[in-house]
């Protein structure tokens, strides 16, 4: 439950030496720079030995940018990989680092840039004309039965035609206006389709203003026809064999292309390579310069100052090395150092926010508690199996980030708690009660002392949910008691959260002893509790410098202790009646199952439909409801009793790769 402790480091070096001081720094990924370069501007004294510097990262940039666009345009083209678990993993390339420091010399980007450009610019003029030439021949479609060559119409010198779309609710109405007042004018109809009539028209030029003003009035459109000479069937099979060729040439392009797959591991891990190298020479910026040295400061594990020390003391004695303590005022970045069966919950943690410096890491307390809620909201021995198994085959088959890694983990020991959990409260897809009541379709073994029926004898369920409320807030005080000792003082911590602890540890040796029937340890419960409410009135006060503003600011914090207590423990309930849900979805959907057992026929095929559809429905919404509520008693409940977050990730200059694994 610990942040490693940092320890400031301040190195100067000669500017000669900035390059090869970057490269071990980078080496060792132990050491997150500060900016000092912003400070040095703003310090007089330093200003004057401050030389300006921007590191030279335009061609890192454009071969970052030529990198991307062969990817996008391999991916663009490669073959989709089918499934719902493929559909979101990201390709990813196994080196030596050797063979990763190496690649940017091995691959001729350029080359490979130049002539994937070039596929690409065909392929987009290609992708264009194609378009263009789909929506040429959808206009021209439904003008097919026209048998005039376009070109002829278009040329007439003493008329001119017009090709309109017409409404046919209004197309009657429309040729008694135009007869009458168009009488130069005929016309031919080419077709209809749905609500609209397609009509050729030749019109006397001295009649054609009056003609467009009563096709304006009815919303009649003018289709775009010009530009072709012959029929509009021989245009339109003009238009198909160059849409024909053009397809051929985009299957030959997207073909040039596919044959430059085999590029696409080379350019992730130089993508990657070219970030690392973009990432050392932006860190620069952090460093103050001069005209002879160049100075930096940063933060580093307190176990680590020994391995960094001698590997910057290799580059000579002109290179100096200090270590300091964190001074008052200090910021120092934060890193969680936990063991390995717990470190998936950090992902939690990270969620929400990293705790500052001074802040104990509730990793080892949301761990147990996350996984233990998850499977009490669960509680099914089928879904954990199959949660357990299926994460755990993931872990094993997929080629996955260490975060995603974490993810996998975190939730295959919730398949595990759900199997647990399940035992203890009967849960077997839903099986149990369904046939009868009371449990009678279950097994005698499988309901063994200590079981537990949600559905019939929910009090004692109920009442260990309140219990381990009471036990997670308690912990959640007791951390910022231990907070507030280590930072402020004892007193302070044993009158503000002491005496709240006092008090729930009364009502719960009370609740233990009544409920187990040992009155003597009730009673003593009661004392305990009474002590607790007297001390939370008389000491949690304790900052007030008054004896009136003590007791009543007691008096109201009590009231307010109280409160909050009753609807914090409350709040736990609701892993009793997400854990009940699930055994009753479950139980409905059994029964649907039963009830189209004994259709002839479909009967098996209706069975195995409702019981696989309803119990994935039940799983899945069983999952959600199992992550987002416990997540919330963990931040809601939990983290408001001690946790402020705010704190600086550690993020040393280190080799980082996103694509690329560097096998050991």
């Amino acid at each position: 439950m610990s942040v490693a402790r940092m320890t400031k480091v301040s190195i100067l070096a000669p500017r000669a030496m900035r390059e090869e001081l970057v490269d071990r720094l980078h080496g060792l990924g132990a050491v997150h720079v500060n900016d000092v370069a912003s400070a040095s501007v703003e310090d007089e004294e330093l200003r004057a030995y401050h030389v300006p510097f921007e590191p030279e990262t335009r061609g890192l940039r454009l071969s970052i940018a030529r990198t991307d666009f062969i990817i996008d345009l391999l991916e663009r083209l490669e073959d989709a990989k089918g499934g719902l678990v493929s559909g979101f993993l990201k390709e990813r390339v196994h080196l030596g680092l050797d063979e990763f420091l190496e690649i940017e010399r091995d691959f001729d980007l350029e080359s490979a840039y130049r002539e994937l450009e070039a596929l690409d610019i065909e392929l987009r003029r290609i992708e264009s004309a194609v378009t263009a030439l789909e929506e040429d021949i959808d206009a021209m479609l439904p003008w097919e039965g026209l048998d005039c060559p376009l070109g002829e119409a278009y040329g007439l010198e003493s008329a001119s035609f017009r090709p309109l779309i017409a409404s046919a609710a209004a197309f009657a109405a429309w040729e008694k206006e135009v007869d009458s007042r168009c009488p130069r004018s005929t016309r031919e109809e080419a077709g209809r389709e749905r609500d609209r009539v397609y009509v050729a028209v030749i019109v006397h030029r001295e009649d054609l203003e009056e003609f467009d003003t009563i096709s304006a009035e009815y919303g009649f459109e003018t289709a775009r026809l010009e530009g072709k000479a012959g029929t509009v069937a021989e245009e339109m099979s003009r238009s198909r064999a160059e849409l024909e060729a053009e397809m051929e040439n985009r299957s030959r392009v997207e073909e040039g292309i596919r044959g430059k797959l085999p590029l696409k591991p080379q350019v992730l891990a130089l993508n990657d390579f070219l970030h690392n190298q973009l990432a050392k020479e932006e860190v620069k910026r952090r460093f103050v310069h001069t005209r002879s040295v160049v100075a930096l400061e940063g933060w580093i594990e307190e176990s680590r100052t020994e391995e960094v020390h001698e590997e910057i003391e290799t580059l000579g004695t002109s290179t100096d090395v200090v270590f300091s303590p964190p001074e008052d005022g200090d910021e120092p970045p934060t890193l969680m150092v936990n063991r390995r069966r717990i470190r998936p919950a950090e992902t939690l943690i990270e969620l929400f926010g990293i705790p500052n410096h001074e802040e104990t890491d509730p990793t080892p307390f949301v761990a147990p508690f996350f996984i233990l809620f998850f499977g009490m909201c669960i509680g099914d021995v089928g879904y954990g199996l199959i949660m357990a198994g299926a994460f755990w085959l993931a872990l094993k088959k997929l080629d996955v980030s260490e975060n995603v890694r974490r993810f996998l983990r975190l939730f295959m020991y919730c398949g595990l708690a759900s199997i647990f959990m399940g035992v203890i409260t009967r849960g077997y897809f839903g099986i149990d009660g369904y046939l009868g009541v009371e449990g009678k379709s279950l097994p005698a073994f499988m309901k063994f002392p200590g079981t537990m029926d949600l559905l019939y004898e929910p009090i004692p369920f109920m009442i260990i949910c309140l219990a381990l409320g009471l036990i997670h807030i308690s912990i959640g005080v007791a951390i910022e008691m231990r907070d507030n000792i280590k930072h402020n003082s004892l007193w302070i911590g044993l009158c503000e959260q002491g005496t709240t602890l006092l008090f729930w540890l009364g009502i719960a040796v009370a609740a233990i002893g009544f409920g187990i029937g040992v009155k003597p340890l009730g009673q003593a419960g009661i004392y305990i509790a009474a002590a607790g409410v007297a001390s939370v009135i008389l000491l949690s006060n304790v900052k007030s410098k008054n004896l009136a503003g003590k007791f009543f600011g007691g008096l109201y914090n009590f009231y307010g202790l109280f409160a909050s207590t009753i609807g914090d423990v409350a709040s736990y309930l609701r892993l009793y009646a997400l854990g009940l849900a699930t055994i009753a979805i479950g139980m409905v959907v059994n029964i649907m199952a039963s009830l189209v057992w004994g259709i002839p026929v479909l009967g098996i095929i209706a069975l195995l439909v409702i019981l696989l559809g309803g119990h994935i429905f039940n799983m899945a919404v069983s999952f959600l409801s199992a992550f987002v509520h416990p997540l919330r008693l963990q931040y809601v409940e939990f983290f408001g009793k001690f946790y402020e977050d705010g704190g600086v990730p550690f993020t040393p200059l280190a080799l980082e790769t996103r694509k690329t694994v560097i096998d050991k």
